[in-house]
Formats: structure tokens, sequence, C-alpha cells
């Protein structure tokens, strides 16, 4: 499998509505930064295991994609917080 670049009309909207649906699921959160990590951890192993049931027990490539997304979303809002502090120090 290739490296693709992102491309704004297939995975960002994917990003866009997960960080939509998390935020109607679950509301606005205010975590501890080891917090935001085990939840990523938590969601990196989804996509782990959604890898290993495509490779080897016939599992969907959709299923990959959803996790990976939900994996890249909250990742992307720890970049976002820490971010923020890097602006308020600016």
């Amino acid at each position: 499998m290739k490296d693709l670049h992102f491309t704004t009309d297939t995975i960002i909207p994917l990003i866009v509505a997960e960080d939509i649906r998390q935020l109607n699921k679950w509301g606005i959160q205010d975590r501890s930064p080891s917090e935001w990590l085990m939840f990523a951890t938590e969601e990196l192993g989804e996509t782990a295991k959604a890898i290993g049931e495509f490779q080897y027990r016939g599992g969907l490539a959709e299923d990959v994609v959803k996790e990976a997304i939900q994996t890249a979303t909250l990742m992307l809002k720890i970049a976002e917080m820490f971010q923020a502090l890097l602006v308020a120090k600016a």
C-alpha cells in the first residue's frame, strides 16, 4: 500500500465529520494530557485490531477507515490543544 497525499475532498471531510460526531456524543471535554493520550492509545488499538481483521480474517476496509479516522481526529484534537498553548505563550 502506498502513502497518498491528504486531499481535502476525501480524508479531511471524514475527519471534520468525526469531530462533529464526537462532540455530539461526548460534548466539550476538559481532560488532562495523559487522559487524552490514553483515549488516543485506545483508538489506535482499535485501528490495529481492524487492520488485523482486514489482513487475516476477511475484515472490511471500511472498518479500518472508520477506526483510523477516529484515531486521527483525536490526535488532531491533541495537536490543536497544544498549539493553543503555543499561541497563548506568544
